[in-house]
């Protein structure tokens, strides 16, 4: 886990480490990232690895959350909301042309490296996708999508909103974990996420 003592650290040294970090899971899979590098980067003494993280998946987990957050910020600022992206796409604009928009909609969102940190996740040990991606849909994406259910007037009023957002967050990281195991390409595993979203948002409408 990432411990208090990281988030009490001044801003500028927090950013020096996270960016550090990014560059480094950026560049190498995450086997061959070393934590040594990362703190010589960042000019902070091995000895307080340990006072933040539990290990090198906690910083590897900040990276890719930080990926998530750009992610949910652009939405914020198109004043498109996550349910409503997927959506839109599955229901509106079809397969092909929801993959397109999709891709386009990353391209002004991600950068060269942020697309490698997520490709290097997807190619990382089972155990370390499963940690990362289960903690941003829990403690980043699902209180997303509950704020958005609560105010959407086609939910019922009647269901539990804590459960059906975190189903809904888990559309957004497990078709790409799917895909990594099963060789999908990248437009079918986004297909079979929003697929997987309709069906949800569908059990909850009236």
């Amino acid at each position: 886990m990432v411990h208090q003592t990281f988030y009490r650290l001044p801003d500028d040294k927090k950013e020096r480490i996270l960016a550090a970090a990014h560059r480094e899971f950026a560049g190498l899979t995450y086997e061959k990232t070393s934590i040594n590098r990362i703190l010589a980067e960042a000019n902070i003494p091995k000895g307080s690895f340990y006072q933040y993280f539990d290990d090198k998946s906690d910083l590897f987990y900040l990276c890719i959350y930080s990926v998530y957050e750009k992610i949910i910020a652009f939405r914020a600022c198109c004043k498109e909301s996550l349910l409503g992206a997927g959506l839109l796409r599955m229901m509106k604009l079809g397969y092909d042309k929801g993959y397109e928009i999709f891709s386009s909609d990353m391209q002004k969102i991600l950068d060269e490296e942020d697309f490698a940190l997520f490709n290097n996740m997807l190619q990382a040990p089972a155990a370390i996708r499963n940690y990362v991606q289960m903690n941003i849909a829990s403690e980043l994406i699902a209180p997303v999508f509950k704020e958005e259910l609560k105010s959407d007037p086609a939910v019922r009023k009647d269901i539990d909103y804590d459960y059906y957002a975190y189903l809904l967050s888990l559309t957004e990281v497990l078709p790409a974990d799917y895909g990594a195991r099963t060789g999908r390409t990248l437009d079918e595993t986004i297909y079979l996420g929003f697929e997987y979203m309709k069906s949800i948002y569908n059990n909850i409408t009236r």
